[in-house]
């Protein structure tokens, strides 16, 4: 067992139920656009998504031999305490972890859009990794996505008290990836090209990450 680093993975919510076919967050986590075609028909699911782009970071990780562990089920919405605490309990295993939990957005109005980067409110070690996921998002995408930040601090992240960034015991930063109720967005996150780019900045943060140790 290599206890020098891990990675805890967290996609939020939940999936669609492969018993029922059935989308296992509705309907708080789910939109109905007017046109295109989502997860099911007009309908995108950001639970779905999540798990999308969390799965393809794990890929990368696995061919890299980087451990991680999912803290979330294939399609059950684990409750945040369980996520949490599953994390915290394997945390004590590893010399140095990192916890992110993956999401997309929605305003309510459709209208929002854009890309951002949460941590707990405060200066604490999660800043340079949500800074570090930034840059490499910045570079990857370019202009192609709007970004959403708070510079006032300093730096880009937003600051919340989330409870997957307040109860975890080591560095956690929580990305929300564009705006799902948004037409141009949802389509935009519906390209693979845009999973694997997303995919691809995360784990070059974690590499990054894993280097300051």
């Amino acid at each position: 067992m290599n206890t020098e680093f891990c990675v805890f993975l967290d996609a939020g919510h939940g999936g669609i139920d492969p018993h029922t076919g059935k989308y296992v967050t509705a309907p708080s986590k789910q939109f109905e656009h007017t046109s295109g075609s989502f997860h099911n028909g007009r309908w995108f699911y950001e639970g779905v998504w999540n798990r999308i782009l969390t799965d393809r970071v794990a890929q990368k990780l696995d061919s890299l031999h980087i451990n991680y562990i999912k803290v979330y089920h294939d399609y059950v919405d684990l409750s945040l305490s369980y996520r949490v605490d599953a994390a915290n309990w394997y945390d004590r295993y590893y010399k140095k972890t990192l916890y992110i939990s993956n999401h997309s957005n929605a305003s309510g109005s459709g209208k929002a859009r854009g890309f951002e980067v949460y941590t707990s409110p405060g200066t604490t070690t999660s800043d340079k990794v949500a800074e570090a996921y930034f840059k490499h998002v910045e570079s990857l995408f370019g202009n192609t996505i709007s970004y959403r930040q708070d510079r006032s601090d300093g730096d880009p992240d937003r600051e919340a008290k989330f409870y997957v960034l307040r109860r975890t015991s080591m560095s956690a930063i929580l990305g929300e990836h564009l705006f799902f109720d948004n037409l141009e967005d949802a389509s935009f996150l519906m390209l693979d090209e845009t999973v694997e780019r997303f995919a691809e900045a995360q784990v070059r943060t974690i590499i990054e990450f894993w280097k300051s140790i």
